[in-house]
């Protein structure tokens, strides 16, 4: 892909018809625009993806395309156009890409004084932007395409998740490592998408609508009922598996949303770590004064009960103890047995038998003898009345020293409480004061819990549903021998079956090659972009591509490497690495030997377009930069702020092909010369 021409009709701060025409010099491949912040250098780019994808992103009214003086110039009800018109060429086709944005006035009204009035304007809001693409075939004939094909052919030319990488604005585009995963793009550019095409297209067993599919579906088994029981059978465990799977699916995205959340709250902890120190022990502390406050108040609690049980036997001491020492002075002979009453013996005459069993009559010994003990017993006798009661003194005073023990140590215990909740908070007010003004990370470390609790939660709901999935595969392939033997009585069936086979081979076939050239072409990647890094790059760093095509810088430290993590600058040369990487591995060919044969990927150069890319990058890397990209890429076309361009400018100067100055009429009217 090559881009001859940008033109602009009414676009943004380009009013009228703004032409621009791009080096396609093989030699001198670079074409540069030059001019300062708010010039237009932007709008330039965001031309680029509004003309392919529809998309702009500006800072201010990204709604409103049209040249501001055009549209407070224009009369209720009459229209104007926004167009952008790009010339291109891919795989020996020359294309022609316009889109189009009708606008209309249809109202206007007066803010407050001294403030501008806004105009309204209507964007078809059915249709807001209309794109037509026509190509000139091998014979010089000019066709258009159909709108149901467009978009396809723009996303083969270039596809829009690489887009932001080859119309590339250093200032505004994110760290590439951050990226959401681009494999599919990645894989289709360079060349990968006719073979994932053609697997798709055979399909399997499952996919009605691919030919495999499409070909099992053909089946008769409208005279077997057991083909047709296990074809039911078959068919459920079959939507079963693909349940599972979209949930599988879900729950991938999901971690992986989860492990982003982790890592990014994971690294605001770790650069506020001494705060959050400090904070955690704030918040220990802050918790121990809660728990001994919520035993000082138990405490108390437990000694107003002890109090409320204990007071009487504890208050009537002195007065027991009076007691005591007059019933001990009273001397009363204590004969009969402790507790024995007049009753007692009574109940025992009346029955004529002892309660050790042995049976007396009236007059005899042992009648006599509990006859003479009825006089030792109250009411006759006082003296087991006052053992009782000495008893019942004691008592009570061992309940008295049990009830001041129990409340010594219960004050106490709420003494040493209140002297820790002192000192507790005493603490607390000095972390106060060396973390006050200090964001409070207490949210971060509450969301980083929950991510942690989320990404275990959902790795132990994907383990399940891998086993749930690898029960089902197995009824489904069970249930398919069963059927497939069933039918195997059929001759059309076994002809079905034997084109089935057939088709099966070819799609191991390609699936074989696919992985294989999947695996070099990445390895073929890593290996371009570490080579063009460490010639923009002044140190010792390594490029790592995961399987997702994400960038990682690696450092080696102590032996081992890690993941570094980067400065603005740095980003920024790992940005261009990368994007070279891309160009230089489309631009060439990528041939894999597959057993006998060789299969070429791709062969298509692609060009860069980058607003700023010197943008913190410095002296130096500006340098390297310069040095590399006209090397790598077939077509170089850079929007440069004139301070950035000192520095590129010698290094460059033999590559410029076309050069473009940005001349600032008014702060919505920007020249091209």
């Amino acid at each position: 892909m090559q881009i001859k021409t940008l033109q602009l009709e009414n676009f943004r701060q380009f009013r009228g018809i703004s032409k621009l025409e791009f080096s396609c010099d093989p030699v001198k491949n670079v074409t540069v625009i030059l001019g300062n912040n708010t010039f237009g250098k932007t709008t330039l780019l965001q031309a680029f993806n509004w003309c392919f994808y529809g998309k702009v992103n500006f800072d201010q009214r990204s709604e409103l395309l049209l040249n501001y003086e055009i549209a407070e110039e224009m009369r209720l009800g009459e229209q104007k156009n926004v167009e952008v018109e790009i010339t291109l060429m891919h795989g020996n086709f020359e294309y022609i890409v316009t889109r189009t944005q009708n606008y209309t006035r249809v109202n206007e009204y007066t803010m407050p004084k001294n403030t501008t009035p806004i105009t309204r304007y209507n964007e078809e809001e059915k249709n807001p932007s209309h794109v037509k693409v026509s190509y000139k075939d091998l014979d010089g004939q000019t066709k258009a395409l159909k709108e149901h094909e467009i978009k396809e052919v723009i996303n083969n030319i270039l596809p829009e998740d690489l887009s932001t990488y080859f119309f590339f604005d250093t200032e505004r585009v994110n760290s590439i490592s951050k990226r959401k995963d681009v494999a599919v793009a990645v894989r289709g550019l360079l060349g990968l998408s006719i073979i994932d095409n053609a697997l798709r297209h055979l399909g399997d067993r499952d996919k009605k609508v691919s030919v495999i599919g499409n070909i099992y579906g053909k089946m008769d088994v409208s005279s077997d009922s057991k083909a047709q029981e296990f074809l039911q059978q078959m068919q459920i465990a079959t939507e079963r598996r693909q349940q599972i799977a979209a949930q599988i699916q879900e729950c991938k995205a999901q971690i992986e949303k989860y492990e982003e959340s982790k890592e990014e709250l994971s690294g605001i902890l770790r650069d506020n770590e001494a705060t959050t120190k400090l904070q955690h022990q704030k918040e220990d502390l802050e918790k121990k004064i809660e728990a001994e406050k919520a035993k000082v108040a138990g405490d108390i609690e437990g000694y107003f009960k002890e109090f409320n049980a204990g007071a009487l036997a504890f208050f009537a001491q002195p007065l027991l103890k009076k007691a005591e020492e007059y019933l001990k002075e009273t001397q009363i002979e204590e004969t009969s047995v402790s507790n024995l009453t007049k009753a007692t013996i009574l109940e025992i005459l009346k029955r004529g038998r002892c309660i050790c069993g042995r049976e007396f009559q009236a007059g005899d010994e042992i009648y006599k003898h509990l006859e003479a003990e009825m006089a030792y017993v109250p009411p006759e006798s006082v003296g087991n009345s006052v053992r009782y009661c000495l008893e019942k003194i004691h008592k009570f005073f061992y309940s008295a020293k049990q009830t001041y023990n129990r409340l010594d140590n219960s004050y106490k215990n709420i003494l040493h409480s209140q002297n820790l909740i002192q000192d507790f908070e005493d603490e607390v007010e000095l972390l106060r004061e060396k973390i006050a003004g200090k964001e409070n990370l207490h949210h971060y470390a509450a969301s980083l819990d929950n991510a942690m609790y989320k990404l275990r939660e959902l790795n132990a709901k994907k383990d399940q549903l891998h086993q749930e999935y690898g029960i089902q595969k197995n009824e489904q392939e069970r249930f398919q021998k069963l059927y497939e033997a069933t039918l195997a009585n059929s001759d059309e069936n076994k002809s079905l079956m034997n084109l089935i086979n057939y088709a099966e081979k070819i799609r191991e076939y390609l699936d074989e090659i696919y992985k294989n050239k999947e695996s070099i072409i990445r390895e073929q990647l890593e290996k371009k972009v570490n080579e063009i890094f460490s010639q923009m790059y002044s140190g010792e760093r390594r490029v790592e591509i995961d399987e997702s095509y994400n960038v990682i810088l690696q450092a080696k430290v102590s032996g081992k490497e890690i993941d570094s993590g980067e400065s603005e600058g740095l980003n920024r040369v790992k940005n261009f690495a990368f994007i070279a990487g891309l160009v230089a591995l489309a631009k060439n060919k990528i041939l894999v030997e597959h057993s006998d044969k060789n299969f070429i990927l791709s062969e298509e150069p692609y060009p860069l377009v980058m607003d700023a890319p010197f943008s913190n990058a410095d002296e130096l890397h500006t340098t390297n930069i310069s040095k590399v990209l006209p090397e790598i890429a077939e077509q170089i076309i850079m929007f440069v702020m004139k301070k950035d361009w000192k520095y590129a400018e010698p290094v460059l100067r033999e590559k410029i092909g076309k050069q473009y100055f940005l001349k600032k009429i008014t702060e919505t009217f920007t020249q091209i010369e």
